[in-house]
């Protein structure tokens, strides 16, 4: 079995490469680039732009590389995998963002158009599977360890019902299962994970 991981650099996709299936057959996909494999068994989008400036402060090039990567990139790909593969299995890791929306509001209005691209995309036969996963701030991921509002986090960590943030093998380990576990009546949903954070 064949699954392609993008984000291959993220905190979440390292932690997900370490609790694969030892002979699974593990490819580094780029949905930007034309050679982006379309045939695999299971596929795990996890690449993410999030820029620390508002929109206003975006230039219009700028604007349309987040849409880019973190919607139309994505979007497109997944078309490509669902029309060509009758047994795709595919998990996109969105955002509460899409929710709550962020200082970058346009990595936020980007993520609510892909999970709504989740709950909405036909699929083409029943052993096909798209699911997408919404975490909240993740303590040991980049774009939380790049931040400079210490305090604020630290505030919001406080303000949080569970008194912590997400980890990244935590949402590793729910990708994990809905990619391998043998249901096919879990798919067209997002699966937030914002420990009741409401």
């Amino acid at each position: 079995m064949t699954i392609v991981i993008t984000g291959w650099q993220s905190r979440i996709t390292e932690e997900f490469r370490q609790i694969l299936p030892t002979k699974e057959v593990v490819i580094h996909g780029k949905p930007l680039e034309p050679n982006f494999p379309v045939t695999a068994e299971r596929y795990f989008f996890c690449h993410g732009l999030l820029r620390p400036k508002r929109i206003a402060d975006q230039t219009d090039a700028e604007i349309a590389e987040g849409l880019e990567v973190n919607f139309h990139s994505i979007a497109c790909a997944c078309d490509r995998i669902i029309e060509t593969t009758d047994f795709a299995r595919i998990c996109i890791i969105g955002s509460e963002s899409g929710y709550r929306g962020s200082f970058d509001e346009n990595y936020a209005a980007a993520k609510a158009k892909l999970h709504g691209y989740i709950e909405t995309k036909e699929l083409r036969t029943p052993g096909q599977q798209i699911v997408g996963i919404s975490p909240g701030i993740i303590e040991d991921a980049g774009m939380t360890l790049r931040r400079t509002d210490v305090e604020n986090l630290e505030r919001r960590k406080q303000e949080h019902p569970k008194k912590r943030f997400l980890l990244a093998r935590e949402v590793a380990q729910l990708a994990k299962t809905l990619l391998y576990f043998q249901s096919d009546h879990i798919t067209g949903v997002v699966i937030r994970m914002h420990g009741g954070l409401r």
